[in-house]
């Protein structure tokens, strides 16, 4: 039997996890996981040739024990001669003003600065401790959860091109073992005793009573994430196929897919279509469980319009004419209206996106784009009369389209871009004294455009929260 080190070097080079001359960030808590992750990297780097690093997150939890745990990371990277970013996130404060777990906004937490440090690194992976008990008890939990294919997968070898698992082949008894024979101290979470949360009750509590009927239980939740895995690779190419047959409106945390086209579809394919979507507008959250995607295959199959259902985290779906429409915010009540100061911002929380504004000199601006559609437009200053003004939709509302004679309804203009009925009241509108500039994310007027004999050039900018924070797609684990 091969040996520890030789078995993550094999999951490195199947998962294609780390190439030669990378930085790799290990995310070292402390505990035994982390400690003889970094300890076997430290042993592989030269072989492999990358750099390593190290960064771990106080969450201010444990008071002094946290701070303990960063101070023995601290101590282990010195031993080892490597660079080491120890910082801390009041998490309980966190917690105060958002409805999450106690773990969804630790792991948030952790993740944003992961994905921070990486980059002020230039660190191309993020190496984190994951085992193959963790594993398991992620299965069932999700098992238990009613999640489809891509929740059953389980963790990840690698996700998004930078977050990567090299010990997710090794049980929790074999690090023990290895931390033994090399005489490698760690710290020990005293909360992972506790069965305060679900993950610490499948590992205390469930598994055990589980392997009285299985000893063997862990081993083959393992097998069922490696199986469903491939099932979901499976789905996700038949999903890149269709999408683009479906996808009627896919703008500013807003997707319509055609309900005909859908309803052409097996309900295996459907379902994997619905999670997908879901997790595009909330990138943050756990896949949809099965209630969900049953809810909005009964959508479908009923087509009664007007007819919606509430989806996690504030997102909602519901039927329309042709049309079934995913959304988040509030739906379809009206936007509020706000001066966007210029520069600033305003923040549409109903919308699920902030509007940026800045002035930049005319030769900053290469080639300006005249935003027919998308999620930027500029103007001539110069030509626009303050203030500007985001609001939502009026009754009545006309504007003359970019490239286009005459002028046009907005109520026409949302029917011929396919644009949900639900999502019209929340589609953002900036204006300034003269009347519309921008329907947001869709189309610009023909106000102030940008000329070589511009001088000074207004960029407006809609981005949602996670391309604010510059941190992309938020991992789920």
């Amino acid at each position: 039997m091969k040996g520890i080190v030789d078995r993550v070097r094999d999951t490195i080079s199947r998962y294609r996890m780390i190439s030669e001359r990378d930085t790799v960030l290990a995310a070292v808590s402390g505990g035994p996981d982390s400690v003889c992750m970094l300890h076997v990297l430290v042993g592989l780097r030269d072989k492999l040739r990358f750099e390593l690093r190290v960064a771990h997150l106080d969450h201010r939890f444990r008071g002094d024990e946290s701070r303990a745990d960063a101070e023995f990371v601290r101590e282990l990277a010195d031993g080892f001669g490597l660079p080491c970013r120890c910082e801390e996130e009041n998490v309980p404060a966190f917690l105060l003003s958002h409805a999450m777990s106690k773990q969804d906004a630790a792991r948030m937490i952790r993740y944003r600065f992961l994905i921070r440090v990486a980059k002020q690194e230039y660190c191309q992976r993020i190496a984190t401790g994951h085992n193959a008990d963790d594993q398991a008890e992620t299965v069932l939990m999700r098992v238990i959860r009613g999640a489809g294919p891509d929740g059953l997968a389980g963790i990840p070898p690698k996700r998004d091109g930078i977050i990567i698992r090299p010990i997710l082949s090794l049980w929790r008894s074999e690090i023990d073992q290895y931390l033994a024979e090399h005489d490698l101290p760690s710290r020990t979470d005293a909360t992972n005793l506790e069965s305060s949360c679900l993950r610490n009750r499948i590992r205390n509590e469930l598994l055990p009573e589980l392997e009285r009927y299985n000893p063997s239980i862990s081993r083959s939740l393992v097998n069922l994430s490696s199986i469903m895995t491939d099932v979901s690779a499976h789905f996700d190419r038949l999903t890149d196929l269709a999408l683009p047959e479906l996808i009627k409106t896919a703008r500013l945390g807003q997707f319509a897919l055609d309900s005909t086209e859908l309803s052409g579809y097996d309900e295996a394919l459907q379902r994997s279509v619905f999670r997908r979507v879901f997790g595009s507008l909330r990138p943050d959250c756990a896949p949809l469980s099965s209630r969900h995607v049953e809810r909005m295959l009964d959508l479908v199959r009923r087509g009664e319009v007007g007819v919606g259902v509430d989806l996690p985290d504030g997102a909602q779906a519901r039927f329309e004419h042709g049309q079934l429409a995913v959304s988040v915010g509030s739906g379809p009540a009206d936007l509020p209206s706000l001066e966007l100061r210029v520069p600033g911002e305003a923040v549409f929380a109903e919308a699920g996106l902030t509007v940026t504004a800045e002035l930049l000199p005319r030769r900053e601006v290469v080639s300006p784009p005249e935003a027919v559609a998308g999620d930027e437009a500029v103007f001539d200053w110069d030509d626009l009369e303050p203030p500007l003004i985001v609001r939502g939709r009026r009754q009545g509302d006309r504007f003359r389209p970019f490239g286009m004679d005459g002028t046009k309804g907005l109520k026409q203009f949302f029917i011929d871009s396919k644009v949900a009925a639900s999502f019209r009241s929340a589609v953002p509108l900036i204006c300034d004294d003269k009347g519309i500039m921008w329907v947001v994310g869709m189309r610009r007027s023909d106000a102030a455009p940008v000329h070589d004999s511009t001088r000074t050039v207004l960029r407006l900018r809609a981005m949602r929260p996670e391309e604010e924070t510059g941190s992309g797609k938020s991992p789920s684990i």
